[in-house]
């Protein structure tokens, strides 16, 4: 597994997104939250497969809480990235609140200081504005992190919002179908302003492996470019999971992929994608043909239950 180390901590090219130790996650979950028995299972096939970044978030149940348990005791590398959220607080508030739930993080996690923490909502500049920057400026000054960034969902302001300056890494979706930031070049300018870039949802929380007759209502306008798809799989001998992770993996500009798993045996299958081949530049090409066909609502998950 490859590491690099930027804005100076390391960072595996696969991120285990631990979101599905916390909590029941994915349109496509067969199996709803692991045991303890079962999250120690994946964290320990991580670390066996050379893992070492580890994505979590408050907002993810009992997520930091497990890593917690699983780490302690052991000398391991690993790179802990948290995120988080904000409710009613006022502009005065914000740096206490800030403050107390990175320090509530850090001590559930095990450790003394964390080495990234995400806003988990752009949204919050646009809320807290100045404020809020101050506060995440302090967090660093104080040594209680060593990087902070923002984790997108409306990738419109990202790069407006995402000021070097200030924030060290951004964490976004993109995949086969959600992939305008890799036309455009945004993914690559903003890696090379030195920020690390965190790329989540490849699978697009399991919609490129359903079944196609038998999506739900919102997602029935996804069916033909998922059966092209397909077919591409099908046509040059590779999984679903082999045709998104490898088309990722061929961008420019990204750190990392924050990929989830439900069982060991499915983080085994991703980490042996690694060891594959690139795609050829006309596969790469067929695949931003098909996903100009797919309507709005297909990459926003957060529609999806509306």
């Amino acid at each position: 597994m490859k590491v690099t180390e930027k804005n100076g901590y390391k960072i595996s090219e696969l991120t285990l997104g631990t979101v599905q130790l916390g909590i029941p996650y994915g349109i496509n979950n067969k199996y709803g939250m692991p045991s303890d028995k079962q999250a120690a299972d994946i964290l320990q096939t991580a670390i066996n497969g050379g893992i070492i970044s580890f994505d979590t978030a408050k907002g993810y149940g009992r997520s930091e809480a497990v890593l917690g348990d699983f780490f302690k005791g052991k000398c391991v590398e690993k790179t802990l990235i948290t995120k988080v959220e904000f409710e009613n607080e006022t502009t005065s508030e914000i740096k206490d609140s800030l403050f107390a739930k990175v320090k509530d993080s850090a001590e559930v996690m095990g450790v003394e200081k964390l080495p990234l923490v995400l806003l988990h909502s752009e949204n919050y500049l646009d809320t807290y504005g100045q404020f809020l920057i101050d506060a995440l400026k302090e967090l660093k000054s104080e040594g209680l992190v060593n990087s902070v960034g923002i984790s997108f969902s409306d990738k419109s302001k990202m790069i407006e919002l995402t000021d070097p300056e200030i924030f060290d890494s951004v964490q976004i979706p993109a995949n086969m179908f959600d992939n305008a930031e890799i036309k455009n070049g945004k993914i690559k300018e903003l890696s090379d302003s030195g920020i690390a870039v965190y790329v989540r949802s490849v699978y697009l929380q399991g919609l490129f492996f359903m079944n196609t007759n038998t999506l739900p209502p919102i997602l029935q306008s996804a069916k033909p470019a998922l059966d092209k798809l397909h077919a591409l799989a099908a046509d040059n001998n590779l999984s679903m999971a082999a045709l998104a992770l490898s088309y990722m993996r061929a961008i420019q500009g990204i750190t990392s992929l924050v990929l989830g798993c439900e069982t060991p045996s499915q983080l085994e299958d991703s980490l042996s994608l690694f060891n594959m081949p690139l795609l050829s530049q006309s596969v790469v090409d067929r695949i931003m043909e098909i996903s100009q066909e797919v309507e709005p609502v297909v990459i926003r998950p957060w529609e999806w239950n509306k």
